[in-house]
């Protein structure tokens, strides 16, 4: 039906008319029907055209209703015979369905006694069969009994097993009296055979009765009762060897048994011996009785490690505190060389873990180690490669102990013994060396100078107190990696406490200055602990190469380095203290002058200012032969510094300073300048000083000549002096400046001399001696009065040259005629 109404209004919009079209606009179809007003004659026709469509149209939806209306009744009818026909469907479908279940109970009727039939057929086949195999059972025992009586190993290994998978076939009728009762025949004859087998294999170490049992045992009868025991399980044969290795052992324990006099540590190398003996005799007389799969002499091995290991136990237990700790390192190393000896004899796999050197063991230096089973104490818990037995081949019942750790790690528990006699034997060494100790030269590739090789001094008992640890810590790793080599670490950082405060002992008590031997002596505790500064790192790296990665973060030598580099800081500073204590007669002479009213000529240094230049290369002479060039250059950066400051204080103890007073320390502060500078060089023999230090000594003694300045100078108040000084200066040292200056009553004839001897004096300094010498005598010329007016203009031209010579322009001359002329005025 919507097939039908979809053909109809298909029929009418199949014409391509525009009225359908989707983007339909009414004005532009007019104005396309009717573009101009002679077009609009066809007006009527076109309207006429639209409602016959318009017609056409009502009709096809006319006609639509009338079709849908019958189509719906229609469809109404067939719903209603649908639902019919459905209704007589379920109606025979459930006729059926009772039918089936008719022919389904008559046929299990007639075949009820069928199924009955078959059901005791197949009972009765099983009942047949296990009537078999229990007549089969039955036999195999009576014939495994006789045969076992008789000594007929072979036969009797063949009746174990059909014995043994017979039985299996009844183990869920073990409830049946007559199955419990046969099952426990069973047991009692297996039971049976294995004592009988155990007392054979007994019969082999001799005893009572052994002899006449040998008789009755067959030739050849070992590998035929190996097969037996092969037959009655993994658990058997573990039992025969075991048993075979305990009887033999039982010599052994009669020798070595605590508290036997055999037993200590000094005859642990018996043991040894006694196994090596015991397997050679193995070799000779009961290698043919066992098969070789057995690996009997592997598991006597094991045995007589673990009977030695309790063995030790029991002795270190008692005697640990009073044992040699040498002899007790001795028998572990012996332990361990023999545990790695029987690994490489019997192991199965060749790359066990044990053979494997860690990265971090340096095995090859030290041997083979375990730290696996070190770090287990006495009666430890076995590892997990140590559980496993299972062979290459697969079976799970191949003998495959572990040897590595067996016997050594028992002394683990008591190796807090030989840490402390290696305490005790490091601090003997280290007082031994500490009452004869020597000063040594050493090499010292400096830094800045590959080409020039350093002599630096230090004690000979560093070198050997490091060498000392060393071996401690290269002994202790050739048998634990773990919790004792982390105690001799611990041992050497109290080692290294104990040295430095040695060193520290060294250095001279309070502030004063040391003899030759005395400066020397703080040199060579600042080199050695240089030395032990530099060595340290290495000895943590060793460390950490060998010990075990559970302690690798605990390992290090921080606090002690930071004690030696303080030891080095108070070293210096004893060695600043004793070259400025040397410069107190100096600075006293300095403060005991009366500067303010000092009159003399401003032309020479001062006394002090000798003295000082005399003692300072004295001084450093012996410290620059026994420091290296770093530590030389730190020590005189450290003088420098001390030195400017306690300079401006003693100036500040002056008190009062007069102009004239303030010239002459301008002069002298120049003079000290330069001895600042010099000094370390020429104690050094000509080892030049870094910029840097000749910048400080420049700009702090600057500093210095900038004050005395400011006090030579007339009439300044505190504005001017602050001027002078610069933007930096503080108020406080303003005032401390204004109250050094004291007041002047020099002529000015005085001033005159003063400044032209000042003049003379800057001259001479910067290298012009003629000119100083020019102007000294122009001073004294002035001091005497008048003066020919021919000297004077000769003087005047000796200068000019001297001044063209300097390059400087002839208007700077001073017309000393005229200055001549007011002078005889005056």
């Amino acid at each position: 039906m919507d097939d039908d109404l979809e053909d109809d209004f298909d029929a009418v919009a199949c014409e391509d008319d525009p009225l359908d079209a989707e983007n339909f606009n009414a004005i532009d179809y007019i104005n396309k029907q009717f573009p101009n007003e002679d077009s609009l004659t066809g007006l009527a026709g076109f309207i006429g055209q639209l409602k016959s469509q318009e017609r056409e149209i009502e009709g096809s939806i006319r006609k639509a209703i009338r079709r849908q209306a019958a189509f719906g009744h229609r469809a109404k009818a067939d719903l209603g015979d649908a639902k019919l026909a459905v209704r007589e469907l379920f109606e025979r479908i459930k006729a059926i369905r009772a039918k089936a279940e008719q022919s389904e109970d008559l046929v299990s009727d007639v075949c009820r006694d069928i199924k009955s039939l078959d059901i005791a057929k197949r009972n009765l086949t099983l009942t047949v069969t296990a009537l078999k195999r229990l007549v089969m059972l039955v036999t195999a025992l009576e014939q495994l009994r006789s045969t076992a009586e008789c000594r007929h190993y072979d036969q009797a290994s063949g009746l174990i097993h059909a014995v043994e998978e017979l039985s299996g076939h009844f183990q869920e009728l073990s409830h049946v009296a007559r199955v419990a009762d046969l099952l426990e025949r069973k047991a009692a004859v297996l039971s049976d055979l294995k004592q009988q087998i155990l007392d054979d294999y007994l019969c082999l170490h001799g005893g009572i009765g052994s002899a006449s049992r040998l008789e009755l045992l067959p030739e050849g009868w070992g590998t035929a009762a190996a097969k037996c025991v092969e037959a009655l399980g993994p658990g058997m044969k573990r039992e025969v060897v075991t048993q075979f290795c305990l009887r033999t052992l039982e010599g052994y324990k009669d020798i070595f048994q605590p508290p036997k006099e055999a037993s200590g540590l000094e005859t642990a190398e018996r043991r040894f011996a006694w196994l090596k003996r015991t397997l050679r005799e193995y070799d000779d007389k009961y290698k043919s009785q066992f098969p070789e799969s057995w690996r009997v002499p592997c598991g006597l091995c094991d045995l007589f490690c673990h009977v030695t290991r309790q063995h030790l136990v029991e002795i270190l237990d008692i005697s640990h505190h009073t044992v040699d700790p040498e002899l007790m390192v001795r028998v572990l190393l012996k332990s361990i060389e023999f545990e790695n000896e029987l690994a490489r004899k019997w192991s199965d796999a060749p790359d066990e873990e044990a053979d494997v050197p860690d990265s971090g063991s340096n095995s090859a230096m030290l041997g083979l180690k375990y730290p696996d089973v070190l770090s287990a104490k006495a009666g430890g818990k076995v590892s997990s490669s140590a559980k496993s037995s299972v062979a290459k081949d697969g079976r799970s019942d191949q003998f495959a102990p572990r040897f590595r750790g067996i016997i050594s790690e028992c002394f683990d528990a008591y190796l807090s013994t030989w840490v402390k006699h290696e305490e005790k034997q490091l601090l003997e060494v280290l007082q031994a060396l500490a009452v004869n100790d020597k000063m040594v030269g050493q090499d010292d590739n400096d830094e800045d100078d590959e080409d020039e090789v350093q002599q630096r001094y230090l004690y000979k008992s560093a070198p050997e107190i490091f060498a000392a640890m060393r071996g401690s810590m290269q002994e202790c790793a050739r048998f634990s990696t773990h919790n004792t080599l982390f105690d001799v670490f611990q041992v050497f950082r109290k080692i290294m406490s104990q040295y430095a405060s040695k060193l520290s002992n060294l250095l001279p008590a309070g502030h004063k200055a040391c003899d030759a031997e005395g400066v020397k002596s703080v040199c060579c505790v600042i080199g050695t602990a240089e030395y032990c500064d530099e060595t340290l790192p290495l000895l943590e790296e060793s460390l950490l190469k060998i010990i075990s990665s559970d302690f690798q973060e605990r390992i290090c030598f921080q606090d002690e380095q930071e004690v030696l580099r303080n030891l080095v800081n108070r070293a210096n500073d004893a060695l600043v203290q004793s070259v400025s204590c040397s410069l107190d007669e100096a600075f006293g002479s300095m403060t005991r002058t009366n500067w303010a009213a000092f009159s003399q000529d401003v032309g020479d240094h001062s006394a002090f200012v000798g003295d000082i230049s005399e003692k300072l290369p004295k001084q450093f002479e012996p410290i620059a032969a026994h420091l290296s060039k770093i530590h030389y250059r730190f020590f005189c950066d450290k003088f420098v510094q001390s030195f400017v400051a306690r300079f401006v204080a003693e100036v500040y103890k002056c008190k009062k300073i007069s102009e004239r007073g303030a010239q002459q320390l301008l002069l002298d502060t120049a003079l000290i300048k330069t001895t600042l500078l010099e000094a370390p060089v020429v104690a050094g023999h000509g080892r030049q000083m870094p910029t840097a230090y000749s910048n400080y000594v420049l700009r702090e003694m600057g500093k210095a000549e900038i004050m005395l300045k400011v006090l030579s100078s007339p009439d300044v108040d505190a504005a001017s002096i602050t001027a002078m000084l610069g933007d930096s200066s503080e108020d406080p040292v303003v005032q401390q400046l204004l109250a050094l200056r004291a007041g002047d009553a020099s002529s000015s004839a005085g001033s005159v001399e003063q400044q032209f001897r000042q003049e003379a004096d800057r001259f001479a300094a910067a290298g012009v001696p003629s000119i100083g010498s020019t102007m000294n005598y122009l001073g004294d010329a002035l001091n005497k009065g008048a003066r020919a007016s021919e000297d004077l203009k000769k003087i005047s031209g000796d200068m000019k040259k001297n001044f063209q010579k300097l390059g400087f322009p002839s208007s700077l001359g001073v017309n000393f005629g005229n200055m001549g002329k007011k002078g005889g005025t005056g």
